[in-house]
């Protein structure tokens, strides 16, 4: 627009002249990019275009389930808001387009034949930010819930069979959520094909001195019982929230651009634990990019394998091209010719 100094040197039907030129451009960009939209979501949401991508989807992931896949991926989902911010949408509906993102890529990587998936929900540090805005990811929060548990238990929905675990310090959580956790998890306690951990809210350091207090404890316990108990990594690993999969995660993803950790899996992103970066943001990260870095952890983890077996590429081309060429014949035993007669070599002749 124009500036207001601007307009005491100009004429009053000037000025409405340039402010009505303005106000069309912005109607033509506003008209283009609603039509951009349009044409994309027609051609993206045709049956035969969905039908054709899925088809893709499927061969990418049988083929990259044939070889070696990680137990146990987590997700740093970060960008909601900003994703908000940039789609002009409330901040509701960005952290409701995350959880679909989620969903969605929770199920991509149960089809590939990922045991696991850890994803920061919430941290503890972030009840530092508005009231309105906690309260508003709580009550997403509830919902996503039950649409877990729903799905779950659909023997028709791809994630049936799921187990759902919500991790951290629950003393944080209000009693309702408390209590709506507490009934989801009961109605998935019995999915054994695959396992979600929703970390909220939750920090690494939070974990860790919460399982040193408890090995700690048990450590007491046994002195007192005439018992030997050894304080070691397996046990602090036993005691911390994600249960077996605590440990190690094989792969870490972290949207939206930052390059940092900020206090989640410090444990468990450790000997040969891949950490990705991405700068989409959380709600456009979507399934071709997270494949490629699951395609990229299993080559290398493949070449790992194959080092530690002493395979050789070069010996084994060598070998199979040996047998092409002096390829062996298989004689049957009575095609045979008789064998010479035998002959002493000691015996002379008189």
């Amino acid at each position: 627009m124009i500036p207001d100094k601007l307009k005491d040197y100009l004429e009053a039907p000037f000025v409405w002249f340039i402010e009505l030129i303005f106000e069309i451009i912005v109607e033509i960009g506003l008209w283009i990019k609603w039509k951009k939209y349009l044409f994309i979501s027609l051609v993206f949401e045709n049956k035969y275009v969905v039908k054709t991508t899925e088809f893709i989807k499927d061969i990418l992931i049988y083929t990259l389930s044939v070889g070696p896949i990680p137990k146990h991926v987590s997700f740093i989902m970060d960008g909601n808001r900003r994703y908000a911010r940039s789609q002009r949408v409330s901040l509701q509906m960005g952290h409701e387009a995350g959880g679909k993102t989620l969903l969605t890529l929770v199920y991509i990587c149960k089809k590939i034949g990922v045991k696991c998936v850890s994803c920061y929900a919430f941290s503890i540090e972030n009840f530092k930010r508005p009231k309105i805005e906690v309260d508003t990811l709580m009550e997403l929060f509830a919902v996503k819930l039950d649409e877990f548990a729903a799905r779950a238990n659909d023997y028709k929905d791809p994630l049936y069979g799921s187990k759902l675990k919500i991790v951290g310090d629950s003393k944080l959580l209000s009693k309702e959520i408390r209590e709506k956790v507490k009934v989801v998890e009961s109605l998935t306690s019995k999915g054994e094909l695959f396992i979600l951990f929703v970390c909220l809210p939750y920090t690494s350091r939070n974990d860790i001195h919460r399982s040193m207090c408890k090995s700690v404890l048990k450590v007491l316990k046994t002195k007192e019982e005439n018992k030997k108990f050894t304080l070691t990594p397996t046990t602090l690993s036993q005691e911390m929230y994600l249960e077996e999969f605590s440990d190690k995660c094989d792969v870490v993803i972290r949207t939206s651009g930052h390059k940092r950790l900020s206090d989640y899996m410090l444990w468990q992103s450790h000997q040969n634990a891949t950490i990705e970066f991405s700068n989409s943001l959380w709600p456009d990260f979507a399934f071709f990019e997270m494949y490629i870095m699951l395609l990229k952890w299993s080559f290398f983890q493949n070449i790992q394998i194959q080092r530690g077996s002493l395979f050789s590429l070069k010996s084994h081309i060598r070998s199979r091209c040996k047998l092409f060429v002096n390829k062996e014949v298989n004689v049957n035993y009575f095609d045979l010719p008789e064998p010479p007669r035998a002959v002493s070599v000691t015996e002379k002749k008189g």
